[in-house]
């Protein structure tokens, strides 16, 4: 079956994350400057969930190889116009379902997953690092103290409808237990406030709990 990413515009995509009353792209754009600077390595990255590059600027000034992985071709189109300059010598574009049991995310010292395990799920997020075997893992997830929905109320929010069937929300403590079970220890917890009441929790993981 189809994954219902698939049936989002890039566009309106981007147009509702960077709503004023919504700043996600704005706020994800900063969030990644800090992932990619926090810890010492410098050969390669693997950003999931990549849609069109945004924050990647980051990651090419910062790593030898950057992977940006997405299931939306049209997305890594996009991307790839974007960063032109970069394709075929520090950017590698992939398109895969990362809720599938046969994807894989490509071997690289640190993993970015920003907003995407919601769609993944705990337990095959987690499973799919442990192949990879990352040095760091670093993520970000919408805060779950809030009553509004996951998709905040916009001009574009209909357009979302479809992949809340998709989305689950992540439990700090079993995102951090599961991580533990395959020898990925928190080693850093921050939370962003949004402008709309919601947060931005990002949480941080090292193999073996080594900094």
């Amino acid at each position: 079956m189809k994954n219902l990413w698939i049936d989002i515009p890039l566009e309106i995509y981007e147009s509702h994350m960077s709503l004023s009353d919504v700043a996600q792209l704005q706020a994800l754009n900063n969030i990644m400057r800090e992932q990619v600077m926090a810890y010492p390595v410098a050969e390669s990255v693997a950003v999931l969930g990549v849609a069109g590059g945004n924050g990647l600027e980051h990651c090419l000034e910062r790593f030898k190889l950057v992977y940006g992985i997405d299931i939306n071709p049209a997305y890594l189109a996009m991307c790839a116009k974007r960063f032109r300059w970069a394709v075929d010598k520090s950017l590698r574009l992939i398109e895969t379902d990362l809720s599938k049991p046969e994807s894989v995310i490509s071997q690289a010292d640190l993993i970015i997953a920003n907003l995407l395990i919601e769609y993944v799920g705990i337990e095959t997020f987690c499973k799919k690092v442990a192949v990879a075997q990352a040095q760091y893992v670093s993520c970000v997830i919408q805060g779950t103290d809030c009553e509004q929905s996951f998709v905040s109320e916009s001009p574009y929010q209909s357009a979302f409808h479809g992949i809340g069937k998709l989305h689950q929300d992540v439990d700090e403590m079993k995102l951090t237990d599961e991580m533990a079970l395959h020898h990925y220890i928190q080693v850093y917890r921050e939370s962003y406030d949004m402008p709309n009441s919601k947060s931005l929790v990002r949480m941080d993981y090292s193999l073996d709990g080594r900094r």
